[in-house]
């Protein structure tokens, strides 16, 4: 899995009571910038994903000369087959090279700054609605974002987005003879400590449809970070 990067940065603390649209789109850049996309360099943690009824856990060590370890597959301890795949699909989701482009392009990746509206708020929250961006003007990607809609939480306490979430709201036709009747991503974002980095803490997919008429596909993926452990200088 490609390492996540989505960025956040805090939020001013007070916001005029009749905000207008320009200023939900400056509260969700900003609430954008506020993930650690770098946090891996310094904290250690465990990624279990579950996908295709199988379920990896594995630890991630900056420390290590090779970071990336497969503690389990199902429960068992792995095989060296297995262990040796895992660690190569972990070393293909990340480059140095990247961190320039991703400080460029990650801040508002998933939104369209104008489609942005204020759903519901709290004390403790915004919550507002979003029209997802597809990136570098891809035609596919656009047609395929046209019906997906976009919510995202910023916690008020912190300044941080919670939880971002992408779903379509009518079926989708990709390519010929694919109909993606489900989509459903959900990303949620939380503190690595007490007083530590904002970083992913679990991402969900569902993607259901059939493609050719009669092949069904149901397909789902789970990802859960935890355990993270600051492993920088002190």
């Amino acid at each position: 899995m490609n390492r996540l990067s989505i960025a956040l940065l805090a939020l001013t603390l007070s916001f005029p009571a009749a905000a207008t649209a320009d200023d939900y789109s400056e509260i969700v850049a900003l609430a954008f910038a506020a993930i650690d996309n770098e946090f891996d360099r310094e904290w250690a943690f465990t990624e279990t994903s579950t996908e295709e009824e199988s379920t990896y856990v594995g630890r991630y060590d900056p420390r290590e000369e090779d970071p990336w370890t497969l503690l389990s597959v199902d429960g068992r301890e792995p095989t060296a087959d297995e262990a040796r795949d895992w660690r190569s699909r972990k070393g293909e989701g990340r480059s140095d090279d990247d961190d320039d482009e991703e400080e460029e392009s990650a801040e508002m990746r998933f939104v369209t700054p104008d489609s942005i509206t204020l759903i519901e708020e709290s004390d403790e929250h915004w919550l507002f609605g979003f029209q997802p961006a597809a990136e570098d003007g891809d035609e596919k990607e656009i047609k395929f974002m046209r019906h997906v809609e976009g919510r995202l939480r910023v916690v008020k306490d912190g300044h941080y987005v919670e939880s971002l979430d992408l779903r379509n709201t009518r079926p989708i036709k990709p390519a010929f003879s694919v109909r993606i009747n489900t989509f459903v991503t959900t990303l949620t974002f939380g503190p690595a400590a007490e007083d530590g980095p904002i970083v992913p803490l679990t991402v969900d997919v569902h993607v259901q449809g059939r493609a050719m008429l009669a092949v069904r596909f149901d397909e789902t993926e789970a990802v859960r970070f935890t355990d993270y452990e600051y492993a920088g200088e002190e």
